[in-house]
């Protein structure tokens, strides 16, 4: 495939490429002569070279000669129709046959004109103006389609991947959520943890410590999605360590603030509650940090007490410090621990479900099983906020002293 020299006249850039396909050089040079001035000429000999160059090149316009070996003009026209890159490409058929016996079958291949053999200079040159001009608009709508669709389709593949590294790192998150408990002290447990997105910043975790303590964290990462999430497991880290070394929760809440503040950006903070229960003195300590109050719920009694906690929020100031207090329990007496995305989900009318809500649907099920509480909660949560979105991530973890934990004092 070779192509000539253009008229100074015409514009290399945006001059239309014409392909001269005929296995006669002479006729090929005529038609070079006559188009040279006008386009961007291209040539090709035989009908295989003719389909490698129109693949290659994409040309504006085909004249085809139709009798040639091996390959025809027609059969040309055949394939690159077949072709989705050529098939709107224009083909002008340019031949010494009776235009009357071949045009019919010319045209039903899907050639758009039929030129006879010698060719008026200037009627061609017109002749192949009109076909761009009919086809460029086309053309450039494709190609504009075709990017777009490549664009989708790669946007498709980042999406698959990102959901792919999403659901990942969830499944990851779901076995920093605890499901083994320590049972052999006198707690039960049962508890539920949705993110708003495939990954949240809520966690809690339950960790037995010594010989007789179990230490207990709920806590709410900043943020949303997989930073937040990532900070979660920084958090975990930490608690199960720190767990090991201080004594009291108001010790272990000051050395986590300590410890975390390196791990968060600007901006970023973790609110807390730490428990410690005591199997044999059957003692609660807790601390916290802008975390909301836990309630304490006692089977027989429709009251619920609020454990709060102080204001300040971890990560922020490293040399905070934070009050502690303790509570006695006693068998079925029981301990909600949440995250703010509960009490701050808003239903349509932008209510907030609150503090109040929420104590009173814990007062209605504190006689029923600790898992039937959780699931019961989580679906009074769903009938309030009816079909609002869930907006931040809901976690809750409900603790029960066992009837047996007298016999361990």
């Amino acid at each position: 495939m070779r192509s000539a020299v253009l008229s100074p006249n015409v514009n290399a850039t945006r001059a239309p490429r014409v392909l001269v396909v005929d296995d006669n050089d002479d006729k090929r040079f005529l038609l070079r002569s006559i188009l040279d001035k006008n386009f961007i000429v291209l040539e090709a000999g035989d009908g295989a070279s003719a389909l490698a160059a129109i693949d290659e090149a994409l040309p504006d316009v085909v004249l085809l000669d139709v009798l040639m070996p091996e390959l025809d003009g027609f059969e040309v026209c055949r394939r690159m129709k077949a072709n989705s890159r050529t098939a709107e490409i224009p083909v002008l058929f340019v031949s010494v046959l009776d235009p009357d016996q071949h045009v019919v079958e010319g045209l039903e291949l899907g050639g758009e004109d039929f030129i006879s053999w010698p060719v008026n200079a200037s009627e061609l040159v017109a002749r192949i103006h009109a076909r761009i001009r009919s086809y460029r608009p086309l053309s450039e709508l494709r190609n504009v389609v075709e990017a777009q669709s490549r664009r989708l389709e790669e946007e498709r593949r980042r999406e698959a991947a990102r959901e792919f590294e999403l659901e990942q790192a969830r499944a990851v998150q779901q076995r920093f959520v605890t499901n083994l408990f320590p049972h052999d002290r006198g707690l039960k447990f049962a508890h539920r943890y949705r993110p708003s997105q495939m990954v949240g910043g809520d966690m809690f975790d339950v960790v037995a410590v010594g010989n007789d303590e179990i230490a207990i964290m709920m806590a709410d990462v900043s943020g949303h999605g997989l930073p937040a999430a990532l900070l979660t497991s920084v958090a975990k880290v930490l608690f199960r360590t720190g767990a090991e070394r201080c004594a009291e929760p108001g010790l272990l809440l000051r050395w986590l603030n300590r410890q975390i503040s390196s791990y968060l950006a600007t901006g970023e903070f973790i609110t807390v509650f730490l428990g410690l229960w005591n199997a044999k003195s059957q003692k609660f300590s807790y601390a916290g940090a802008g975390h909301p109050p836990a309630m304490l719920l006692t089977h027989d009694s429709q009251t619920v007490e609020r454990l709060c906690v102080s204001p300040g929020i971890v990560g922020v100031m490293p040399d905070s410090e934070f009050p502690v207090a303790s509570i006695q329990l006693s068998a079925g007496q029981r301990i909600v621990c949440y995250t703010d995305g509960i009490t701050e989900a808003m239903n349509g009318q932008e209510e907030l479900l609150g503090e109040d809500r929420l104590a009173g649907i814990c007062a209605d099920f504190c006689d029923v099983p600790i898992a039937t509480l959780v699931e019961n909660a989580f679906r009074e949560i769903d009938q309030f906020m009816a079909d609002a979105p869930q907006r931040d991530d809901q976690a809750m973890l409900v603790l029960e002293v066992a009837p047996s934990a007298s016999a361990l004092q």
